[in-house]
């Protein structure tokens, strides 16, 4: 096969850079996927009744022309929520940011986050741009809401240790609430909702599959191939190895693969590409989809866990995105935990 234009990867990167490709005039492209359906990560499963997501993929749509698209191709198939997100720990239940909600926690670690976060605002440390996460953290919220938070679930999360995190990703995702929202959030539950996330849609029907397959239906007859794993990349001959189909030519490639996936199977590299890559730090999202075969399970989205004794950092309740994605009479949840590359872990098949 030649191609002008090859996509590695027919997950929601690769699918809209084929679509805005085409939309420019590209014609001659292919994108080519390992699995057996398109969506990558952002793909769902069904099985015995219920639709389960690889993982959360909850659609915020802050971006005015993301928001467009998504909103043309998926049409009346959305609903939108408000979110209900708690964090559990020292055996209750509090709203999410925790930094702004700390009522119902003891009275010392109450005190311990409030005076710790007085002390950010009448004793500020100036925060330097290499700041580390850690460093940031206490020198935006204390070292109260730090130690009973921060650190704990950014660490589950991200499986290094902080003073190697930084802060470049935060932004909007770690908000600041004001003097007055902590204290109130120490003595009341609030309502507010802070963050990005406060809101967000999710497809009515189908599960986040929907998505990608949208973006599929718009692409033409044969520029998408499933069941195609990319073997090998040369990039001198510009030539790929996909099972399959065999040699792909292509004069220009557009890789969407995890970087550390594709730089193990494509050379020539520079010496300077493999000793950097030797370098990069991942970590990888086991997601457990349950599905329970009662109602009612919970009536929140999702509750955060920051303490060690439990080792998964997040459990949520998908059935609670939208009803018709599980039968009648059941509910689903999931529970994600993070784990670095080298770690071993075992996934059985269980079958009832």
């Amino acid at each position: 096969m030649n191609v002008d234009v090859l996509i590695l990867g027919g997950g929601l990167a690769g699918l809209s850079t084929a679509n805005h490709l085409g939309a420019l005039g590209v014609r001659s492209l292919l994108v080519v996927e390992a699995k057996g359906q398109v969506g990558g990560t952002a793909a769902s499963i069904r099985k015995d009744g219920f639709t389960f997501d690889y993982t959360g993929h909850l659609l915020h749509l802050h971006d005015p022309y993301g928001k467009e698209l998504i909103l043309a191709l998926l049409g009346d198939n959305l609903i939108s929520h408000e979110r209900r997100a708690w964090i559990y720990s020292q055996g209750v239940f509090t709203r999410y940011p925790f930094q702004a909600n700390t009522k119902g926690l003891s009275v010392d670690s109450v005190s311990e986050c409030v005076a710790g976060f007085l002390q950010t605002i009448h004793r500020p440390h100036k925060i330097r741009k290499d700041e580390n996460f850690l460093a940031w953290s206490r020198a935006t919220f204390g070292d109260g809401i730090t130690r009973l938070f921060m650190r704990p679930y950014n660490e589950k999360l991200w499986c290094m240790p902080l003073t190697r995190l930084t802060t470049q990703w935060q932004g909007r995702f770690v908000p600041k609430p004001s003097v007055s929202e902590v204290i109130y959030g120490a003595l009341a539950e609030q309502n507010k909702l802070f963050g990005y996330n406060a809101t967000f849609r999710y497809p009515i029907r189908g599960g986040i599959q929907v998505l990608p397959d949208a973006l599929a239906a718009r692409l033409n007859p044969g520029q998408v191939r499933t069941g195609a794993a990319v073997i090998s990349v040369d990039l001198e001959q510009k030539i790929a190895v996909v099972e399959g189909l065999g040699e792909v030519k292509f004069e220009r490639l557009v890789n969407t693969l995890p970087l550390t996936d594709f730089l193990d199977l494509a050379s020539p590299l520079p010496e300077g590409v493999k000793a950097a890559r030797k370098l990069l730090r991942y970590n990888t999202v086991y997601n457990l989809n349950i599905g329970i075969a009662r109602a009612g399970m919970s009536d929140k989205h999702w509750i955060y866990f920051p303490e060690k004794k439990y080792v998964f950092y997040r459990a949520g309740f998908s059935s609670n995105f939208a009803k018709a994605i599980v039968p009648r009479g059941a509910s689903s949840m999931y529970i994600e935990v993070s784990r670095r590359p080298e770690e071993k872990v075992s996934l059985p098949v269980l079958e009832r």
